[in-house]
């Protein structure tokens, strides 16, 4: 299922939406794009932070659990980054003009708590990487 409409998986709003498009192929792993814009409030002299990279992988994990809880007849709610852990963040961050593209898969889901890995790329090239876990 490939998606535009975010916001009926996420509960951002702008300005703080941080996901363009939204690909989920299994029941464990999802893909994600951010076409950044010159108006993103996560830009500090035209790059976008390593901060926005971490909320966009957010977005993409609420996107995830979003579209999974449309599926089961359930209503989107809202969620928590609980923790982040072994991040691994590139020296360049992405211009204005350019995509982020994103790869998320669970790790672990326990409960309300939801473990996954992700990786940020631009131009195939890794900008940010990390694990994050969400409660939802």
């Amino acid at each position: 299922m490939l998606t535009s409409d975010i916001m009926s998986l996420i509960p951002q709003r702008p300005p703080i939406l941080m996901v363009n498009r939204f690909e989920c192929g299994d029941e464990e792993a999802c893909n994600t794009e951010l076409d950044i814009r010159g108006d993103n409030m996560f830009l500090s002299n035209g790059h976008l932070t390593a901060e926005g990279i971490l909320e966009h992988i957010a977005q993409t994990a609420a996107a995830y659990i979003g579209y999974r809880r449309k599926l089961a007849g359930e209503e989107v709610n809202l969620g928590f980054i609980g923790d982040i852990k072994k991040c691994v963040i590139s020296k360049t961050m992405p211009t204005v003009g350019q995509t982020v593209k994103t790869s998320m898969r669970v790790v672990s889901q326990v409960g309300g708590i939801t473990m996954i890995a992700a990786e940020s790329k631009v131009d195939n090239e890794t900008i940010l990487s990390c694990r994050m876990k969400l409660a939802n």
